[in-house]
């Protein structure tokens, strides 16, 4: 009886026939239940029950991991735990779609907040021949001397020769400077454009992730006083430490920068979120906004103004949340619909506008970032968003 009413429930969500009464009864149910049994019954349904926009019935892994998301982001405000699978079993002929679901419970359920985006749905107003493709890694290098090398197309182990004499080379996308005696005085600048995200380590040894539409600018080498850099955009930095050269993080266009000895931190200084979030994750930094310095302590956040000395600290932030993006994921907590689309407009390089008034509520979740925006949007679909994708990368929320 129990399984009967569980695969009745599947069912009738991947209709979209489920009632908010039903969305309870079966969040509840998927708690209760073996993993083993609710995969089963995914597997089956989904398996039955052919995408008609597709060629034929089988799916591919993506496809599938979207879909069995849909089911499982119930709009019922309940949390399905995530827990460890207990027994293993054996792939059949759908095994992909087993496998897929265990990929997606154990990564966590997509949890739709209270105040779930207004709208009705629309999963199919998207042609299945529009779609964008998730970002990647790569970036833009600026030698001292103007050069730009385009790092995503650099092939393993080429030597690049500046203008101004400089020396590097490209080794599996990182970048090694070959010139011994380079000088502090040649900065170089590493940019991200939308659609990607890029790690380097600098001559001391500090590793620097950057976000998708950010930038560090930094010397080729560190040499005496304070180690210096600049930063606009979103960038995580594991700092080495060096007592005797303190590693300072200039904001770009504002009074704040960061002191640090020996850490690790992010910052994000997008414009378009109008303030500047400085979280620590590991030892401590002082912040200075002009007139006012202070010290972070591990799990706690800066919130500062680009132009003002003002400053909230927030505490007790989850540091898993806050570098989630440079572990390929998006995450959401009660995110507007302006932060999420920001967030897509960013990885995806799309153009987003609004047709009539912008949907209402909040969104809490994570996505996997390694999703086309088709697949991340259908996510977003069942929070009842409407939207509509176009050609030239244009996204119009409705």
């Amino acid at each position: 009886m129990h399984k009967e009413r569980i695969f009745y429930l599947l069912n009738l969500y991947y209709e979209n026939s489920l009632s908010h009464d039903e969305s309870i009864e079966l969040s509840l149910l998927i708690n209760e239940t073996d993993q083993e049994e609710v995969i089963n019954a995914l597997s089956k349904i989904i398996s039955a029950a052919p995408d008609p926009e597709s060629e034929n019935a089988d799916f591919d892994e993506a496809e599938i991991k979207y879909r069995v998301s849909q089911i499982l982001a119930i709009d019922s405000h309940l949390e399905i735990k995530a827990a460890t699978a207990k027994s293993k079993f054996k792939l059949s002929k759908y095994g992909v779609a087993a496998a897929a679901a265990v990929l997606i419970i154990l990564l966590g359920t997509y949890i739709i907040s209270r105040n779930s985006f207004i709208g009705s749905a629309n999963s199919n107003n998207i042609a299945k021949t529009i779609d964008v493709q998730p970002g990647n890694k790569g970036a833009v290098l600026v030698l001292s001397d103007g050069t730009e090398v385009l790092l995503d197309s650099v092939s393993n182990g080429k030597v690049i020769v500046g203008r101004d004499g400089s020396k590097i080379r490209i080794d599996n996308g990182q970048i090694v400077y070959l010139d011994k005696n380079a000088k502090a005085s040649n900065i170089n600048t590493v940019r991200t454009p939308k659609g990607r995200q890029y790690h380097l380590t600098l001559s001391d040894g500090t590793k620097v992730w950057l976000n998708a539409a950010s930038s560090i600018e930094y010397p080729v080498a560190f040499t005496t006083g304070a180690r210096k850099v600049t930063i606009s955009g979103e960038a995580y930095f594991e700092v080495v430490k060096n007592p005797k050269k303190p590693f300072r993080v200039n904001i770009a266009d504002s009074k704040t920068n960061i002191e640090v000895l020996g850490t690790h931190f992010n910052v994000n200084t997008y414009a378009d979120n109008g303030n500047y979030k400085t979280t620590l994750l590991e030892g401590s930094i002082k912040l200075n906004t002009g007139k006012l310095k202070f010290l972070l302590k591990p799990n706690q956040q800066a919130i500062t103004q680009p132009q003002s000395d003002q400053f909230q600290i927030i505490e007790n932030i989850n540091p898993e949340d806050i570098v989630a993006w440079k572990n390929d994921l998006f995450y959401f907590n009660e995110a507007s619909i302006d932060d999420v689309m920001q967030e897509l407009a960013r990885w995806y390089s799309i153009d987003v506008s609004y047709q009539g008034s912008k949907p209402s509520g909040t969104f809490t979740g994570k996505i996997d970032k390694n999703l086309t925006l088709r697949q991340a949007l259908k996510i977003l679909g069942a929070t009842r968003v409407k939207y509509e994708l176009l050609q030239n990368n244009k996204l119009i929320i409705q």
